[in-house]
C-alpha cells in the first residue's frame, strides 16, 4: 500500500513540473507594463480624416494580449495621435480602415482600404502605416511563427521585401519610417511601390491584390512568377503616367498646406528586373559622352562608327514605352510645305525622300550604314539614343547632300502651281503698297497748288497706313517663298532679293529707317517682342550686296513683267541694275549708277516710245502699255481716282522705264558736271514724247519731263529728295521729307518710333 501510494505521489510531481515548464514556453519575456506615446501617419496615399486606427498588443509570438486600442485619422495629411498609454508588451499590431487619396487618379478613392503594421515600440513609437508595412506583415509573421525573434524576422522580411523590388540601397531603414511627405530616397521608393501596385486597379481589385501579394510574399519571402510578371507588366504602364502621380502628390499636399518634394520616381522601379532600381537611368551627377553628335554624310552615304563612354545600357529603341520623350522626327522642310513650288516637280521629289540609316549598338560603339540619299536637295535625319525606359538621353544629327542639281539660277524652273499662287500674293499686296504710295507721292506733287499735304498725310491717314501693311505683308509672302525654297532647290534667291531690294528702297525713300526683316523666322518673334528700326546705311548695304550678286546670276534678257505671274518673277539683269543705280543715286554715289544705267540703255532690249502715261487708254491713237517698247518693269492693277483733287490712282504703274533710265542718267551727268551730255539724254526723251518744257536749268529740265511723264510710276519722290528739290518744288517742312509712320504700327509694335514732327 506505501509502494502505491508513492507512486501516485512521484506521478503527480512529474505531471505538475511538466506544466509549469510549458507555461514558461510561452511567455519567455518577462511582462513588464511600460507607457508609449504613440503617433504616426497611414499612407497609400494619405488616409483622409476620420479613418479608423486599431492598436492590438501582442506578445512576443504575436498573439493578441489585452484590450485593443482605437483611434482616427485626424487630418487629410494621415495623421494619427493615440497618446500615451500602458502596455504590458512592446509588440503591436496597427491596422487601418478608410478612404484615400489616389495618387494615380489624382482624386479620392472611391472605397476603403485596410493597411496593417507589426511593430516594436521600444524601436519606435512613431509608426508609419503604409503598403510596405502591409506586404511584409504575413512574412514577419510566419517566420515568428517558425521560432525567430520579433527583431530577426522583421529585418529578414524587410530585406527580403525590399530586394523583390530592387530597394537594396535602402534596405536599413525600417518601412514604417517611411513616408511619403519627407522627400528622401525612402519617400520615393515608398510612392514608386506604392502606385505600381494601385497601377489600373479599383480600389476593390487592389485589396484583392494586396491581399494576394501578401499571402504569396509571406510563404517565402519572394513574389511567384506570376506575380513578378503581375508586377513587370504594371511597370510598363506605370512609365506613361510617372510625371502625372509626381505632379498629383505635389498638388494634394499643395491644397492641404504643405510643399513637398518629390524624387523622381522613375529611379526607384526595377524597370529591367536586374534586381537593382534605377541603374537603367542616368543619375544627375552622370553623363553620356559620344565622340561624335553630328556626322555629315556625302550623297552616296557611308559607314560610320561612334563610340559611346556611358554609366548605363543604351539602346536605339526604348525598352519601354513612356510618353516622356518622343522619338525626334526627320527634320522637315517647313512648317507648311507646298507641293508645287516649281513647274515639272512633284511633291513625292522633296517629300518621300528620306535619309536610310541602319544602326547597331555594340561594344560602346554605335555603327551607322547610311545609303544613298533620293534627294535632290539635302536632309538632316535625327538619331536618337534611349536608357531603357525611353528617356532620349543623347541625339546623333546626320546631314546628308541631296543630288547634285546642274541647273543654274539662270535656267531656275518656273513657278508651279502653289509657286505662281504664293508670288501672286506677293505682287498684289505690293502694287497695292505702291499704288497707295504713289497717292501720297501726287499729294507732295501738287501741294504747292492745294496745300493738302497736312489733311492727308498724317499717322492714321489711310494711305499711309495701307502702303505700309502692304508692302510688308508683300515681304512676309516673298520671304515664306525663299525659306521653301532654301529648303527644296535653292534657286529663287536672286529673284526674290531683287523684289525684297524694289520695296525696301521705296520704304526707305518714304519714311527713313525701317524695320528691316530679312528671315521668315523672324516673324513670330517680331509679333510677340516688337522690333527696332534698323538705319538705311545698314539695310542699304545690305540691299546693295544682294543685288550685286543678282546681277552676277540673273539672265540678261528682255523683262516682261506685264506678260504673266513667271514674267514678273523672273526678273533680268536689267531691273537689278536699276535698283542699285537709285540707291547709289539716293545716297548721292552718282559716278557708281552712271555704268549699271548706260549697260541696261546699251543691252538693246528696250526702245523709247510715245507713251507719255503707259498706262491702257481707250484711244486708239495712243500707245498701250502692252505696246510700250520701254517698260522695264511694272505692276497692273485697277484703274481708278480721285476726283476732288484729281489724284490718280493708276492701273498700270511703270515702275522701271526706259526713260527713267534716260532721265536718270541725265541726272548723274548734271551731278557729275556734265552738263551737254545730261541735256542730251532729256533731248532725246523730249523728242520721243513731243514733250516741250519752259525750264532752262537741266535738273528742273529733268524733274518736269519726270512730272509730266513718270508722275504716276512711284519713283518720282525718291527723285525729288535726293535731287534736294523736294522742299522747295512741294512746299514743305524738314520734318514732312519723311512720312509718318502709321499709328497702328506704333500700337503693335511696342519698340517703334515716331519720325519727328508727327
Amino acid at each position: 500500500m506505501k509502494l502505491i501510494y508513492s507512486f501516485l505521489a512521484s506521478l503527480f510531481l512529474s505531471i505538475t513540473i511538466t506544466s509549469c515548464s510549458d507555461n514558461n514556453q510561452t511567455t519567455d519575456e518577462p511582462i513588464i507594463s511600460q507607457t508609449y506615446d504613440i503617433q504616426g501617419k497611414v499612407e497609400k496615399g494619405p488616409f483622409i480624416s476620420g479613418s479608423s486606427i486599431s492598436i492590438q498588443p501582442m506578445d512576443s509570438k504575436l498573439q493578441i494580449l489585452g484590450s485593443m486600442y482605437n483611434t482616427a485619422i485626424t487630418d487629410d495629411l494621415g495623421n494619427f495621435i493615440l497618446g500615451s498609454k500602458e502596455f504590458t508588451t512592446q509588440y503591436a499590431e496597427f491596422m487601418a480602415n478608410g478612404y484615400f487619396y489616389n495618387e494615380v487618379k489624382g482624386e479620392l478613392s472611391n472605397g476603403t482600404l485596410t493597411l496593417r503594421a507589426l511593430v516594436d515600440l521600444k524601436d519606435n513609437s512613431t509608426v508609419n502605416v503604409n503598403i510596405l508595412t502591409h506586404l511584409k506583415y504575413a512574412r514577419i509573421k510566419n517566420l515568428v511563427s517558425s521560432g525567430q525573434k520579433f527583431s530577426d524576422a522583421n529585418k529578414q522580411a524587410q530585406t527580403e521585401l525590399l530586394n523583390a523590388f530592387g530597394l537594396r540601397e535602402i534596405i536599413n531603414k525600417d518601412v514604417s519610417t517611411f513616408s511619403i511627405i519627407s522627400g528622401t530616397d525612402e519617400s520615393a521608393a515608398l510612392l514608386a511601390i506604392s502606385s505600381l501596385l494601385l497601377m489600373d486597379r479599383s480600389e476593390a481589385s487592389f485589396t484583392e491584390y494586396l491581399s494576394k501579394l501578401s499571402a504569396d510574399f509571406g510563404k517565402n519571402g519572394a513574389f511567384s512568377n506570376e506575380i513578378k510578371k503581375q508586377i513587370s507588366d504594371d511597370k510598363y504602364k506605370l512609365a506613361k503616367f510617372i510625371d502625372d502621380i509626381e505632379d498629383n502628390v505635389i498638388a494634394r499636399y499643395k491644397n492641404l498646406g504643405i510643399e513637398v518634394k518629390v524624387k523622381d520616381l522613375t529611379h526607384f522601379i526595377d524597370w529591367d528586373n536586374d534586381g537593382v532600381a534605377g541603374n537603367e537611368i542616368v543619375k544627375e551627377n552622370q553623363s553620356i559622352i559620344l565622340d561624335k553628335t553630328t556626322l555629315s554624310v556625302p550623297n552616296n552615304g557611308g559607314n560610320f562608327k561612334i563610340k559611346i563612354s556611358s554609366p548605363i545600357s543604351v539602346y536605339l529603341e526604348p525598352q519601354v514605352e513612356t510618353y516622356l520623350n518622343t522619338t525626334p522626327d526627320d527634320i522637315v522642310i517647313s512648317e507648311i510645305f507646298y507641293a508645287n513650288i516649281y513647274d515639272g516637280y512633284e511633291a513625292s521629289d522633296f517629300t518621300d525622300k528620306k535619309i536610310e540609316a541602319e544602326c547597331t549598338i555594340e561594344n560602346n560603339n554605335i555603327e551607322i550604314t547610311v545609303s544613298e540619299l533620293q534627294s535632290r536637295t539635302a536632309k538632316t535625319k535625327i538619331i536618337p539614343i534611349y536608357d531603357y525606359i525611353g528617356n532620349i538621353v543623347a541625339n546623333i544629327e546626320i546631314t546628308q547632300e541631296g543630288r547634285t542639281v546642274c541647273s543654274p539660277v539662270s535656267e531656275a524652273p518656273l513657278l508651279g502651281k502653289d509657286g505662281q499662287s504664293i508670288v501672286e500674293s506677293i505682287a498684289l499686296n505690293m502694287v497695292k503698297g505702291l499704288r497707295q504710295y504713289n497717292v501720297i507721292e501726287q499729294y507732295y506733287a501738287y501741294n504747292k497748288i492745294i496745300d493738302k499735304v497736312k489733311d492727308y498725310v498724317y499717322p492714321s491717314s489711310s494711305q499711309i497706313c495701307n502702303s505700309w501693311s502692304y508692302l510688308y505683308s508683300g515681304n512676309n509672302n516673298l520671304l515664306q517663298l525663299k525659306k521653301y525654297d532654301e529648303s527644296l532647290l535653292n534657286v529663287y534667291g536672286d529673284y526674290c532679293n531683287v523684289l525684297s531690294a524694289l520695296y525696301y528702297s521705296n520704304l526707305i525713300y518714304g519714311w527713313g529707317a525701317v524695320p528691316y526683316i530679312t528671315d521668315y523666322s523672324m516673324i513670330e518673334q517680331i509679333m510677340n517682342e516688337g522690333i527696332k528700326r534698323e538705319s538705311t546705311t545698314i539695310i542699304f548695304a545690305d540691299l546693295k550686296t544682294k543685288l550685286t550678286k543678282s546681277i552676277e546670276n540673273l539672265p540678261e534678257k528682255k523683262n516682261e513683267s506685264l506678260k504673266d505671274i513667271n514674267g514678273f518673277f523672273f526678273t533680268s539683269k536689267d531691273v537689278a541694275r536699276v535698283l542699285l543705280a537709285n540707291i547709289h543715286m539716293y545716297q548721292g554715289n552718282y559716278s557708281e549708277a552712271i555704268s549699271l544705267l548706260q549697260k541696261v540703255v546699251d543691252n538693246g532690249f528696250y526702245s523709247l516710245d510715245a507713251s507719255t502715261n503707259f498706262m491702257p487708254s481707250t484711244s486708239t491713237d495712243d500707245i498701250s502699255v502692252t505696246e510700250s517698247t520701254e517698260i522695264i518693269y511694272a505692276f497692273q492693277y485697277e484703274a481708278g481716282t480721285r476726283a476732288n483733287i484729281t489724284i490718280i490712282e493708276p492701273g498700270v504703274m511703270p515702275y522701271i522705264t526706259l526713260s527713267d533710265v534716260y532721265l536718270s542718267l541725265a541726272e548723274c551727268f548734271y551731278k557729275g558736271g556734265e552738263i551737254t551730255q545730261a541735256e542730251q539724254y532729256i533731248s532725246k526723251v523730249l523728242n520721243a514724247k513731243n514733250l516741250t518744257t519752259t525750264e532752262t536749268n537741266t535738273l528742273m529740265k529733268i524733274k518736269d519731263v519726270r512730272e509730266q511723264i513718270l508722275l504716276y510710276s512711284g519713283t518720282y519722290f525718291a527723285f525729288l529728295k535726293r535731287s534736294g528739290l523736294a522742299k522747295d518744288v512741294c512746299n514743305i517742312e524738314d520734318y514732312q521729307l519723311l512720312f509718318p509712320i502709321p499709328i497702328n504700327e506704333l500700337y503693335s509694335n511696342s519698340k517703334m518710333t515716331q519720325n519727328p514732327g508727327y
